[in-house]
């Protein structure tokens, strides 16, 4: 296996010229591993600077975790602060007798609790309901059936947690004019089993607040914090409080964005860290410089030099090449300039002494074989005159032979009209300054013969002409339809009694003009059709000196000297059925100029 390997690779090679066999081994042995070992390095430097950008957008995302956690853990405090105030929880569950009633127990919490200071200072906002109906809806408390009919009340009380943080469009108007985006901590006031009433506290953090940290945090990439593909917060300004929150989409799949999940008071939060600009073209462009300088030094001195030393052998094989190539009337030109004494200049130099020699030769040779050629076409002229001369008693015989029989059988003096057409007949047979007629004179010919067969056979002889009209200027050798009609009378129409027809048609497929001369005569059997197929396809001079009939072999012959042997005869035959010969050939042998 690995002989056959090495001697495909050895003739594959032995086929490519000299300048890329010398730029295949610059490319396999210089640049190749050159590329090779400078992919790696710059994949290595890649590598390092991507593991480090993962590792600040890592950091990223645990400073934003911080920012969010910070203001989650605010709330947290203060609802701790809410959760333990006695008499915040004893006002939620105190039934008012009136609205006046409620508006001074809720001056007297404000004056002799420790209402403010559980408060704190906060920027967060603080909502406490109860399902107490004395309840008057406004400020810090609310009754509960208020927010029955919101999302995140649904949520929470769903989810059976005890605190948890919403983000939601508060577009329910109940305790602002303009719909927000919220972020609130919501916790239950359960901390007496015993209360009548259901508590709830909900602090909303300060929205802006954080969006604003997140933003003077000066991040060097994009930060977005999403909760169910909902922007809430992001460093990019695109989060104003009053419009609904905007949906992820794919910005994260379109710029290759990092993420983490984390869970932040009973939500899943994903914050993906997206970069502004790719790191590795920054790489690039910083080692610029070196990066040339290693091309310069590691690519292109050494092709520099390659092309060099190229040139030193490249150019005069080049030169070899084209004098070899080069034929100045039968002589071989030598190489005037020769440089250098290597094997190439060795190689130029006894190719001067070859040529030298061969010029002699062929000065003593050439003439001798000149001779011999001209002798040669001279007998190939006077082979295919002796065959156009062959052709001329084959026909006349024939045709005398059968007015002769007609005249001694009848004794009629209807001679004169056959003899007529004999005589056209003949005129084109005996003139041979051209072997080439359209095929619209040769199908006079044709119907000449034919009505000469028909005055012989009558009635037992019908004959049809079909030439397409595209093909009447074509030409063909003489007689090439004639003979083969002549061939089906002759040997289909004589031993049969029954009425026989003879069918010629030419028409032209495409490229191809195709020639069919039919006869529903007596039909040949399968070894004559053999033996007759073997000499229309191998027509040649020597068939022709051979004894009996020649007239199909010498249409054949022609045919193929006019095609350059590009036709192709078929032959079909049935007993008792009759006989089809089919000749095709390219349409361009059979053009106006062609010569036989």
């Amino acid at each position: 296996m690995a002989k056959r390997i090495q001697s495909m690779l050895d003739m594959h090679l032995n086929n490519l010229i000299m300048k890329k066999k010398l730029f295949l081994l610059y490319f396999c042995c210089v640049m190749l591993p050159l590329v090779v070992t400078d992919t790696v390095i710059v994949g290595i430097i890649v590598k390092n600077e991507y593991d480090t950008k993962q590792e600040r957008m890592k950091n990223d995302i645990s400073s934003v975790e911080y920012t969010l956690n910070t203001a989650a853990e605010e709330a947290v405090s203060l609802s701790k602060n809410i959760y333990f105030n006695k008499y915040i929880n004893n006002f939620l569950n105190t039934e008012f007798e009136s609205p006046l009633d409620y508006y001074n127990q809720y001056q007297d919490l404000l004056r002799d609790s420790l209402f403010d200071s559980s408060l704190g200072t906060s920027n967060a906002i603080i909502t406490m309901y109860a399902d107490n109906l004395t309840l008057v809806n406004g400020g810090k408390f609310w009754k509960i059936n208020s927010i029955e009919n919101q999302e995140w009340y649904g949520e929470f009380m769903d989810s059976g947690q005890e605190m948890q943080i919403y983000f939601y469009y508060d577009d329910y108007r109940t305790t602002e004019l303009t719909p927000l985006r919220k972020a609130s901590f919501v916790r239950r006031l359960d901390r007496y089993k015993r209360d009548p009433y259901e508590k709830l506290l909900k602090i909303d953090l300060d929205y802006a607040g954080i969006n604003q940290n997140l933003v003077m945090a000066n991040y060097e990439n994009d930060i977005y914090v999403c909760n169910r593909d909902r922007i809430v917060f992001s460093n990019k300004g695109n989060t104003s409080q009053q419009q609904n929150y905007e949906r992820m989409g794919g910005i994260y799949q379109k710029r290759g964005a990092y993420m983490e999940k984390t869970g932040f008071y009973g939500q899943e939060l994903e914050i993906y860290v997206i970069p502004q600009n790719s790191n590795f073209f920054k790489i690039i462009l910083h080692y610029l410089p070196q990066i040339f300088l290693l091309i310069f030094i590691n690519i292109l001195m050494p092709y520099i030099f390659m092309q060099t030393l190229g040139r030193t052998f490249v150019d005069r094989l080049g030169i070899l090449s084209r004098t070899f190539n080069y034929r100045n009337q039968g002589k071989l030109e030598e190489i005037k300039e020769i440089q250098g004494t290597d094997e190439i200049a060795s190689l130029m130099r006894n190719y001067n002494i070859m040529a030298k020699e061969t010029n002699h030769l062929i000065e003593t040779v050439y003439k001798s074989r000149l001779k011999q050629q001209e002798m040669n076409i001279a007998r190939q002229k006077a082979e295919l005159l002796a065959l156009h001369g062959q052709i001329n008693p084959h026909f006349l015989f024939n045709i005398l032979e059968n007015i002769r029989m007609r005249s001694v059988l009848k004794h009629e003096n209807e001679t004169a009209e056959m003899i007529e057409k004999l005589s056209i007949m003949e005129r084109q047979y005996v003139e041979w300054g051209t072997d080439m007629l359209t095929i619209r004179e040769e199908s006079r010919f044709v119907e000449a013969y034919l009505n000469l067969q028909k005055y012989r056979f009558g009635n037992r002889l019908s004959y049809s002409i079909d030439i397409e009209e595209a093909c009447f200027e074509y030409r063909i050798p003489k007689l090439s339809l004639v003979t083969f009609a002549e061939n089906s009378c002759v040997h289909g129409i004589e031993d049969k009694a029954a009425k026989c027809w003879i069918f010629v048609k030419v028409y032209k497929n495409r490229d191809k003009l195709f020639m069919e001369i039919e006869d529903t005569g007596s039909g040949m059997s399968e070894t004559y059709l053999c033996y007759l197929r073997e000499k229309m396809e191998n027509a040649n001079i020597e068939m022709l000196k051979e004894k009996g009939r020649v007239g199909v072999v010498n249409a054949c012959l022609r045919l193929k000297m006019l095609t350059e042997g590009n036709v192709r005869f078929t032959l079909e035959s049935e007993v008792g059925v009759g006989t089809i010969v089919t000749i095709s050939a390219p349409v361009k042998y059979f053009e106006e100029g062609t010569k036989c």
